[in-house]
């Protein structure tokens, strides 16, 4: 492993599965950082394709790569094997079928040390499949920056446009001990919606760089790609453990916010779902029952909800259909 003085070490984890097609352009973009302290972790997820056999041939051409082969587990496990292997102080997660600008770990450590943060995070751009590759623009010292405390980020989320900045993986830099005990949750899809803001609410300070440094590529076949109405309804999990982990740490406006952000997210999931078989039609309705149990289990956080947000409540209880007709109506108006 290569030591360059001065830089702290970065492990960058790559979970693999299925990607031969866009495997060389990430792990190319990845070692022609122009920040080289880096510990590169390729986790090969039993893959069946050519990916294990791209992923030696890499770790034999530069001693910075470590691989990682194992039986598939899914997403959130690959990422959790590179976790617990990792040498470096920080950390960060790249898909595997994206790729990032050559500058972003340096801009990201150079201003997440300048900060005094834990979590430095850049903008992303998407890329589509069969489109050219993105050329590195040279950016300029101009850019701005934002900074928030781990709570301030919580608030953010539901207030502003950085809603998927702030929920996924892999546009960050993260001190290492943000994970000393936080892991991905195996088995499930959206597993960002069950991690990230964990690490942001216990992060003293979190920098947000507006530069589109990860590139993050839209595919047809990818899971999200893929997925039909009741996949997608399975995000509902993660507002629902939100809610549960607000209560537990006693944030009842953020515990209120959340509340009513799974109402909406329920009722235009199960509204984009018009044409529902019946087991697809029992998960949104599991949900709904699910949540108005978790707001019966908090009065005093209920009671801090305004009345407009408690008739809406009641609304949801007597029908997610009416709620989200009524909403919508009152939105457009």
């Amino acid at each position: 492993m290569m030591t360059i003085k001065n830089e702290p070490l970065i492990s960058v984890i790559v979970p693999i599965y299925h990607v031969e097609q866009y495997l060389r352009r990430c792990i190319d973009s990845i070692i022609g950082q122009t920040y080289k302290n880096l510990e590169i972790i390729l986790v090969d997820d039993g893959s069946d394709d050519g990916c294990p056999a791209i992923c030696d041939e890499y770790a034999r051409k530069d001693n910075r790569i470590v691989v990682i082969h194992k039986d598939n587990g899914g997403l959130s496990d690959a990422r959790n094997v590179g976790i617990d292997i990792a040498k470096g102080e920080y950390l960060a997660f790249v898909d595997s079928d994206d790729y990032i600008h050559k500058d972003m770990y340096r801009i990201l450590m150079k201003e997440l040390i300048k900060s005094d943060s834990d979590v430095s995070m850049s903008t992303y751009k998407y890329v589509y499949d069969g489109k050219p590759d993105e050329q590195d623009i040279t950016y300029e010292e101009d850019y701005s920056i934002e900074t928030m405390s781990g709570i301030q980020a919580q608030y953010s989320y539901y207030s502003d446009d950085k809603k998927l900045e702030l929920t996924v993986a892999w546009n960050k830099l993260y001190k290492k001990e943000l994970f000393s005990d936080l892991r991905y949750p195996k088995g499930k899809i959206f597993e960002d919606e069950f991690t990230t803001y964990k690490a942001l609410y216990r992060s003293k300070n979190i920098c947000l760089v507006n530069l589109p440094l990860y590139y993050y590529l839209q595919r047809n076949d990818s899971i999200i790609g893929v997925m039909n109405g009741k996949r997608n309804a399975k995000v509902v999990d993660g507002y629902l453990q939100r809610i549960e982990f607000y209560n537990k740490e006693n944030e009842d406006e953020l515990w209120c916010k959340a509340v009513m952000h799974c109402i909406h997210m329920i009722c235009y999931l199960k509204s984009c779902n018009k044409e529902l078989d019946s087991s697809n039609a029992d998960i949104f309705e599991t949900y709904r029952k699910d949540l108005l149990k978790l707001i019966c289990n908090n009065r005093s956080a209920y009671k801090k909800l305004s009345k407009c947000q408690k008739v809406e409540i009641r609304l949801f209880k007597i029908s997610s259909s009416l709620y989200y007709q009524v909403w919508n109506k009152y939105k457009k108006s």
